[in-house]
């Protein structure tokens, strides 16, 4: 901390420590006082914000979805972790920061969903469609390899596991029409 800084502190405990104890007022004061250093002090702080996954509540965590249409809805954010969603209709949502830990999402559609920041690690995705799909900085594991198209899908900076990654390069075809990104450039294939 600066010399100026300390002088401060020092300086304003001081002054608050010396006052009478017994009135109302002066007490008032002298806890103002306390809290001078981080008033002053606190736009400097670089202090990280929290953020919360999907505003504290369980959202579809859990639920049996099935068959379920989401189709062209938002559901940034959402957790969807354990969920039941075989062939749940998923066509055209915003899915951003959505949580599909170890959620069974067989044949489930993702047809042109924006999926950029979402979590599949241990999802369930066999015959899955993500064709069309944003996928940018999405987090995905092994399972993603049993996906039945990535036709179109853009994986721009999303995390993927080398093996995985050329694996998925075997299939992918076509350029997505939002983005206008090669799904086999998205995937850094060779």
């Amino acid at each position: 901390m600066p010399s100026s800084c300390r002088r401060t502190t020092v300086a304003i405990s001081s002054a608050s420590s010396s006052l009478p104890s017994s009135n109302p007022i002066i007490i008032s004061i002298r806890r103002l006082l306390s809290f001078a250093p981080i008033l002053l002090l606190g736009p400097f702080l670089d202090v990280p914000t929290a953020h919360a996954i999907s505003g504290g509540g369980k959202d579809y965590a859990e639920a049996k979805i099935t068959d379920q249409d989401f189709s062209g809805k938002d559901l940034s954010k959402k957790d969807f972790s354990g969920a039941f969603a075989q062939r749940a209709n998923f066509k055209g949502a915003k899915l951003m920061g959505a949580r599909f830990y170890k959620s069974a999402l067989t044949e489930a559609d993702f047809t042109g969903a924006d999926l950029t920041s979402a979590s599949f690690e241990g999802a369930n995705m066999v015959d899955a469609i993500l064709k069309d799909a944003i996928v940018n900085n999405a987090y995905f594991t092994e399972t993603v390899l049993k996906v039945g198209s990535i036709e179109g899908a853009d994986f721009s900076d999303t995390l993927l596991d080398r093996f995985v990654q050329k694996k998925l390069c075997e299939k992918a075809t076509g350029t997505n029409p939002k983005t206008k990104v090669d799904t086999r450039e998205s995937l850094l294939c060779d």
